[in-house]
């Protein structure tokens, strides 16, 4: 008994498709797979004692540690991440620049959000937190960004300044100072944290298998109704 493919042309299409549908669903579950390792991170490096400043110089890997720094808040030194939501309110993320005893370079302290305000034209007013303080809270890496364009729409450095990423060389350059390279999220009782949440990921692995389970369901799908509709037997 032999088969023969009715149109040719369909058939490379309908192949290509089922590639495709495959291939995104193989990286869904690598996907997966990253976010359970991430977390596991994240469980086990929260739960290890807070690292010493000097320690942070001597480590390359950081992220997810937790630490406690003393030192005073460059409080002239604000930058508002722009176009962040937190639990449906758009706003900005507030990063301060701090310099903590036993550190040599300065560390941007993620301190939370602030809802925007009624004007795009009027920023919100960020409180100054004076004298020599000790902030605690977990380190991690600068959120990850997709750069369309210059980091602020602003030509001067009007402070706070609005920001749209957060990137450690270009922020250097406009300082005129190195800036450690991990930022510390602030604990969410600290005095100068403001709506504070640490998230580790925002897909949970479970959700990427969903997608994954939805993909393989295309590809099945898409290949049944190829044999069906474009598949025949020989005379």
């Amino acid at each position: 008994m032999t088969f023969k493919i009715k149109n040719w042309k369909l058939a490379l299409l309908a192949l290509f498709f089922i590639c495709l549908f495959a291939s995104l669903c193989n990286w869904q579950l690598s996907r997966a797979k990253q976010k359970e390792a991430l977390l596991a991170s994240f469980t086990e490096r929260t739960k290890a004692a807070p690292l010493s400043a000097s320690a942070l110089d001597q480590n390359s890997d950081l992220r997810f540690f937790r630490t406690n720094l003393s030192g005073r808040f460059d409080n002239e030194h604000t930058f508002l991440l722009d176009n962040k939501i937190f639990h449906g309110t758009i706003g900005y993320e507030v990063y301060t620049l701090f310099f903590a005893d036993g550190l040599k370079p300065p560390i941007l302290i993620d301190r939370g959000f602030v809802p925007i305000t009624k004007s795009r034209g009027e920023l919100p007013v960020i409180k100054p937190i004076t004298g020599h303080i000790t902030v605690s809270g977990m380190l991690n890496l600068p959120p990850a960004y997709v750069a369309l364009g210059a980091i602020s729409e602003s030509t001067q450095a009007n402070w706070p300044l609005r920001v749209e990423y957060i990137d450690r060389r270009e922020l250097s350059n406009l300082l005129n100072m190195n800036i450690f390279p991990f930022v510390l999220l602030l604990s969410p009782k600290h005095l100068a944290a403001y709506d504070v949440e640490w998230q580790v990921v925002t897909m949970n692995p479970e959700r990427h298998r969903g997608y994954a389970l939805q993909w393989f369901a295309f590809a099945l799908t898409l290949l049944i109704l190829f044999v069906v509709l474009n598949i025949e037997r020989a005379a």
